[in-house]
C-alpha cells in the first residue's frame, strides 16, 4: 500500500511538471487469498454483536448493520447522503468516500436486503441531527477517518458483546477492527449462496481475484467432486 502510494505521488508529480518521469520501481506481489482475515463468522455473533452496538447507543447499531449488511467500507459510510438512500426501491447509491470518491473511483449500487430494511426505516425515523449524512457526527458534519464509532466505540461493543482477543500473527488483537464488517457482508454473501459475481459488483472490488477468497464459504461449493479423483 505504501509503494502504491508512493507511485501515485510520484506520478502525480510527473503530471505536474516537478518531474521528467516516474522512477521505475517494483512491487512484492501479495498473494490475496493467503491473507488472514477476521469477521463475524455465523448469524449468532451478528445478532451478538449489533444487540451490544443497540444496548450502547441505537446510532452504533444503525451503522455496523448498515456496513454488515452493504459490505460499505469506512469511508463510504462517512460520506452517505440520505438523498442516496431509497428505501422504497430498496438501494443505496455509493458514490464518495469522505471528502473524494470512492475507492475504486466509480458509483455503483447497493441492495437494501431484508435484514437491513427495518434498521435504516427505522434510523431515518428516529434520526436525532439534522443533517443531510446518514451517520454524521455529534455536530453534524461528516463522520471522519479518526471518529470514535471505527475504533474506541466498536471496542466497547465488542468488549459488551463478550468477544474476547484472539491471537493473530504472533500477538493478541480484537476479535474485530471496523473493516472487519465489509469481510462480514462477504462472507455471508457466499455462505448463504450469492454468487461471487454479484458481490464483486455490490462491494465495489476491483478485480474478481478479490472476492476469491471468500469462494471456499460457499455451500456444497465441492459437493459431488470427491470421486474425481
Amino acid at each position: 500500500n505504501i509503494l502504491t502510494l508512493l507511485r501515485t505521488i510520484l506520478t502525480y508529480g510527473v503530471d505536474l511538471g516537478w518531474l521528467d518521469r516516474c522512477p521505475p520501481f517494483r512491487k512484492p506481489r501479495v498473494q490475496i487469498l493467503d491473507q488472514e482475515y477476521r469477521y463475524l463468522r455465523t448469524h449468532q455473533e451478528i445478532v451478538r454483536f449489533l444487540a451490544a452496538a443497540k444496548a450502547i447507543d441505537p446510532s452504533l447499531h444503525a451503522l455496523y448493520a448498515t456496513a454488515i449488511y452493504t459490505g460499505m467500507r469506512a469511508g463510504e459510510l462517512a460520506g452517505l447522503l440520505w438523498r442516496r438512500v431509497d428505501l422504497e426501491r430498496r438501494l443505496i447509491t455509493v458514490a464518495c468516500s469522505y471528502a473524494g470518491p470512492t475507492k475504486g473511483g466509480y458509483v455503483r449500487h447497493v441492495p437494501i436486503l431484508d435484514a437491513l430494511l427495518p434498521i435504516l426505516t427505522a434510523w431515518r425515523v428516529q434520526f436525532p441531527v439534522a443533517s443531510d449524512y446518514v451517520f454524521p457526527s455529534a455536530t453534524g458534519t461528516m463522520l471522519q477517518p479518526s471518529a470514535r464509532v471505527f475504533q474506541e466505540r466498536l471496542h466497547r461493543v465488542l468488549d459488551g458483546a463478550g468477544f474476547e482477543r484472539v491471537w493473530v500473527g504472533g500477538r493478541h488483537v480484537r476479535y474485530l477492527v471496523f473493516h472487519s464488517l465489509r469481510h462480514t457482508f462477504a462472507s455471508h454473501w457466499v455462505m448463504n449462496g450469492g454468487d461471487l459475481f454479484k458481490l464483486q459488483q455490490i462491494g465495489g472490488w476491483k478485480s474478481h481475484a478479490m472476492v476469491q477468497r471468500y469462494a471456499h464459504l460457499a455451500p456444497h461449493a465441492f459437493e459431488g467432486d470427491w470421486s474425481l479423483l
